[in-house]
């Protein structure tokens, strides 16, 4: 059974590039009658943001993306937040430790930083050289068992390649010599992304990781961990990222990116949900406009594109306009209306005179608020 997931971090505001990936990962759990789940990395507790958790879920919910999988729904693989499976990740980092396969190193920050300069001095781009895989087992035990503060590293192949295949870019080699000693567990007993993500993945039964492009230069550490682990890695997917007009990455700079904003400003889910399915997916007979049923039916990889989609806010608000004209019903349209009317202190005398209004400006409409 196909089985994807998206997986936020809860350090702001619900995105548009989450919704983005999240589409993708939908559809085709659902285009293979397989399972969508959400789980919440929220292991950076500098970056974790009070109430983040909860508007990324209504955001998803909003858009129609239902999960089988959760926090909030739960589900046989649980915990679903990183946050609450620490014992779990410290339990296969000691596993790499104990198969020789990991070793702990007590760098302090200022002597990292100190090897980060080195290297670059010798135009070598990791970050680190791997110095304390140098140190005997007894020592380091003995070392952590008195408290000194430590991480736990991966131990990387120092020759050959890694050949990643991403389903939509073939093969793709990593020579091993610049895959430097990853952390997998910080000193403060935090997994790192690259020891969670797998571990979550394997025993969430992920299937098919669908992401976006930046993450694919992480990839060949995953690879290394699910062979140094013995378990079948996943299908890999990386989808273009989204760009703003002009090509700049997309971001606050450079226009609206939370999704919270296109709720407040009357913007359709639908409407935006197929937006952003047009991001990189074309429909057989090429019309723009279609349900994510449509999408799921439709849908196959190699109508995937992998130029850089550009988020255009006047071409969503176009296809939002168009949605409210003539895909969504007037008697549709009046019910969504009166959350806004409401918010602006309006008020209508009954549902029939709300609808013959909206029906006289509906031609005009681009958004509800």
């Amino acid at each position: 059974m196909v089985k994807t997931r998206i997986a936020p971090s809860p350090t702001g505001y619900p995105h548009v590039g989450t919704a983005y990936i999240g589409i993708f990962s939908y559809v085709w759990a659902r285009k293979n009658g397989g399972k969508f789940i959400v789980r919440i990395e929220d292991t950076d507790q500098n970056r974790y943001v009070e109430g983040a958790e909860g508007g990324i879920l209504r955001a998803l919910k909003w858009l129609g993306l239902d999960y089988d999988e959760g926090p909030d729904v739960g589900g046989p693989n649980g915990p679903y937040r990183q946050s609450e499976r620490l014992e779990l990740y410290r339990r296969y980092a000691q596993e790499l430790l104990d198969r020789g396969l990991a070793y702990r190193a007590f760098e302090t920050p200022e002597e990292l930083a100190a090897i980060r300069e080195e290297l670059q001095k010798k135009g070598l781009g990791y970050g680190y050289d791997g110095r304390a895989r140098k140190i005997p087992r007894e020592e380091a035990e003995a070392r952590a068992a008195a408290g000194e503060p430590h991480v736990i590293r991966l131990k990387t192949p120092e020759t050959g390649v890694t050949v990643v295949h991403d389903v939509l870019r073939g093969n793709i080699e990593f020579d091993n010599r610049e895959i430097p000693d990853v952390v997998l567990l910080k000193s403060d007993g935090f997994p790192t992304y690259h020891l969670a993500v797998v571990v979550d993945d394997h025993l969430m039964e992920v299937t098919d990781v669908i992401r976006g492009e930046d993450w694919l230069v992480s990839t060949p550490i995953q690879k290394l961990l699910y062979q140094a682990f013995g378990w079948d890695e996943p299908k890999w997917y990386h989808l273009p990222l989204l760009r703003a007009p002009g090509g700049a990455k997309l971001s606050k700079r450079t226009g609206h990116t939370s999704l919270d904003y296109y709720r407040e400003a009357g913007y359709l889910p639908e409407a935006l949900v197929n937006y952003l399915s047009t991001m990189g997916f074309s429909m057989p007979d090429g019309r723009e406009i279609f349900s994510m049923q449509e999408m799921i039916e439709a849908f196959s990889w190699d109508r995937v594109s992998l130029g850089g989609p550009v988020f255009d806010e006047e071409k969503l608000r176009w296809m939002n306009g168009k949605y409210i004209r003539e895909v969504v019903s007037l008697e549709e349209v009046c019910q969504r209306l009166k959350p806004f009317l409401e918010k602006a202190g309006l008020d209508w005398a009954n549902d029939a005179y709300l609808c013959r209004v909206a029906e006289a400006m509906r031609p005009r409409f681009e958004t509800l608020a």
